[in-house]
């Protein structure tokens, strides 16, 4: 009896499945619902069968009534701006254009510059005046201030009796040493003009083309009222733009 037990214990033990068999089946299963899930996703989405509204005719006519009343404003902004820059530029700045050669080799005939309207006026300054006399417009060169003494001795520029360096003619005044002659004719205020000293808001102005240039030599100071404006940029030719 007991052989007979153990032999029928033994053969329940080779009939039963092992752990992997028992765990195939549910990998299976895992398979089968994967797979069911990527034809889901594979499935081809369906076409909305809703189809979008046209516009009206009154929502078109409002978006063009819109787009009408901003090229409108946009219009209306472009012309103010354009307003203010033309008084700007009346009241500040101006752009004469260079006549004759009396600032060569700075400036030449045609060229065109940008005036600023000040009243502050240096030394060496180029300012656009109005010639006394006959009020032709000019650029020419602040080379003495109101109330001072002014000369010429030796091509040195005396200034209440002090010497003056003109460093922009630098160039010429070697060439004229070279050449042993003068750039500037010797001269005082009182043999020009009859007076030790300048008056109060009279400018004396030179041409840098000083043995061509019609300047204060000629017709005397200028009056500050004469001045119409200190150049500060020259811009045409383009190639040649230069800051004063």
């Amino acid at each position: 009896m007991k052989q007979t037990t153990k032999t029928k214990v033994r053969q329940k033990a080779l009939k039963a499945p092992s752990n992997k068999e028992l765990s195939q089946p549910k990998k299976r299963k895992k398979n089968v619902v994967n797979q069911k899930k990527r034809k889901k996703t594979n499935a081809p989405t369906k076409k909305s069968s809703s189809r979008k509204k046209r516009p009206t005719k009154k929502y078109i006519n409002r978006k063009r009534e819109k787009q009408k009343q901003l090229v409108k404003e946009l219009v209306v902004s472009l012309s103010i701006l354009l307003g203010l820059i033309v008084i700007v530029q009346s009241l500040l700045f101006s752009f004469p254009s260079v006549e004759g050669y009396g600032m060569t080799p700075l400036l030449n005939d045609g060229e065109r510059v940008i005036v600023r309207k000040t009243k502050r006026i240096k030394r060496f300054d180029l300012v656009y005046i109005r010639e006394p006399g006959t009020k032709r417009p000019m650029i020419r060169r602040v080379i003495g201030l109101p109330e001072e003494e002014i000369a010429y001795q030796n091509d040195q520029l005396l200034v209440d009796q002090k010497p003056i360096v003109e460093r922009f003619l630098k160039k010429e005044l070697n060439e004229a040493k070279v050449e042993q002659r003068l750039l500037t004719d010797n001269f005082s205020l009182r043999t020009v003009t009859d007076e030790s000293r300048l008056p109060k808001d009279s400018y004396f102005v030179l041409g840098d083309n000083r043995h061509y240039a019609a300047d204060s030599r000629n017709f005397g100071w200028v009056e500050k009222k004469d001045i119409l404006g200190v150049v500060k940029l020259r811009i045409s030719p383009m190639h040649q733009i230069t800051s004063f």
